[in-house]
C-alpha cells in the first residue's frame, strides 16, 4: 500500500514537471501549478542599464525605463496617480485613457529606488490589457505634449 502511494506521487511529480507540450491531451497542470505571465508583463531576471535621455526616442520602450530612478521616472513620465510603496519595494500606477501603467520599483536597503519591471492592465472591464510598449509610449506623449489629456482620473 505505501509502495502504490509513493509510486503515485512520483508519477504526479513526474507530470507536474513536464513541459505543458509533453504532457498528454488529457493531463491537465495541477492546480498549484505556476501559471505563466501573461504578454502585458514584464520583470528582467538582471536590471538593464538606464539609456540616456540623449539616445530616447520619443516612445520610451521600457529598456528606456529599466533601472530608471524616482527622480528619473517622474520627469519621464510625470507625477504617478497612486504610488504604494511596502519594504524594499513601490509600485507606481499611471491611469491613462486606454490603458493603467503599473510601474515597480525595488532597490537595496538604504539605495535609491529603481524600476525593475512594468505591466499594464484594462481601463474597461472585458477588454484586453494594452502591451507595456504601447501604454508606455500613451504615458510619455501625455506627458510630453503638456496636458493631462492622455491621463484620466
Amino acid at each position: 500500500m505505501v509502495r502504490r502511494i509513493a509510486l503515485i506521487l512520483g508519477a504526479a511529480a513526474l507530470v507536474t514537471a513536464l513541459p505543458a507540450a509533453a504532457r498528454p491531451a488529457h493531463a491537465k497542470p495541477p492546480a498549484h501549478a505556476a501559471k505563466p505571465k501573461p504578454d502585458s508583463q514584464f520583470e528582467p531576471d538582471s536590471p538593464a542599464r538606464p539609456s540616456k535621455p540623449s539616445q530616447m526616442s520619443s516612445s520610451l520602450p521600457l529598456s528606456g525605463l529599466l533601472a530608471a530612478s524616482e527622480d528619473d521616472t517622474r520627469q519621464r513620465l510625470g507625477p504617478p496617480d497612486l504610488v504604494r510603496s511596502e519594504g524594499q519595494g513601490a509600485m507606481w500606477t499611471y491611469r491613462l485613457d486606454d490603458c493603467a501603467l503599473f510601474l515597480f520599483f525595488k532597490g537595496p536597503e538604504g539605495q535609491p529606488l529603481r524600476v525593475s519591471g512594468a505591466a499594464t492592465g484594462p481601463r474597461r472591464r472585458g477588454e484586453p490589457p494594452a502591451p507595456v510598449e504601447a501604454c508606455i509610449a500613451k504615458a510619455v506623449a501625455a506627458q510630453s505634449s503638456g496636458k493631462s489629456s492622455g491621463r484620466s482620473g
